[in-house]
């Protein structure tokens, strides 16, 4: 994809033109404590989508200076960059979504980047957990869907993967007053061993957000089946 440079991206800046900051002033209105990830190339998708993880841990081992930097509002547009854009690192999370969306156990390059040059990507949890293995509660969740919604409108997206299959993530959501009757199933084939869950949400405007929860990324995934069921929600890769 090439980069666009306008609409707000500088590409001098320190996100090499991959980021696109023409909806930060909304964004900041929402007083969110991390801005999303939004490709460069987002705003011009007939269909917008957003990549929703789940959340941030306290990685700093008691370094001051590290957990400052955690807890910047860009900290999560940051490590995407390294970590999806520029794939310095493994990180099972966006390496085996990327398998997945591909239906290839090695996407190029270029296909990486292309991938998360056109969609967004936030956390639905909105506090830094103290460990990889600590756990969200209940209004972690809740808190996360409300705010979510309001940064889904902001970006006008009309589909969502959301990374996790927990119930209690799914119940969150069912449970919004705000969502009351605007909720419905929807029908999405499976694959050997694999069960996800879809919804569409209907807004006051009569249009739709569909919804797409697959099981964690970085948790034992297998791609090539979740693969099948990315495709039939996304369609085939562009």
């Amino acid at each position: 994809m090439e980069r666009a440079v306008g609409g707000g991206m500088d590409s001098t800046d320190r996100f090499k033109g991959w980021l696109d900051c023409s909806y930060d002033e909304q964004l900041t209105n929402l007083n969110l404590p991390w801005l999303p990830w939004i490709g460069a190339g987002f705003r011009e998708q007939k269909v917008r989508t957003v990549v929703l993880g789940e959340s941030v841990y306290d990685y700093s081992k008691g370094d001051a200076a590290k957990r400052e930097r955690i807890l910047h509002q860009d900290s999560l547009r940051t490590r995407h960059l390294n970590h999806a854009i520029l794939a310095k690192f493994k990180s099972r999370y966006v390496r085996n979504f990327e398998r997945a969306y591909f239906r290839k156990e090695k996407p190029t390059a270029q296909e990486r980047q292309d991938l998360w040059g056109r969609v967004a990507y936030h956390n639905l949890v909105l506090r830094m957990l103290r460990a990889s293995r600590a756990r969200p509660s209940d209004a972690d969740y809740a808190n996360g869907w409300e705010r979510f919604l309001e940064v889904a409108r902001c970006l006008d997206a009309k589909q969502v993967v959301v990374y996790g299959l927990e119930q209690r993530k799914i119940n969150a959501l069912r449970s919004l007053q705000s969502l009351h009757g605007r909720i419905q199933h929807l029908e999405i084939t499976g694959a050997a061993g694999v069960k996800p869950v879809a919804l569409s949400l209907a807004n006051a405007s009569g249009s739709c957000m569909r919804l797409l929860f697959i099981r964690h990324p970085s948790a034992f995934f297998r791609w090539e089946e979740w693969g099948k069921v990315v495709q039939q929600f996304c369609g085939e890769p562009a």
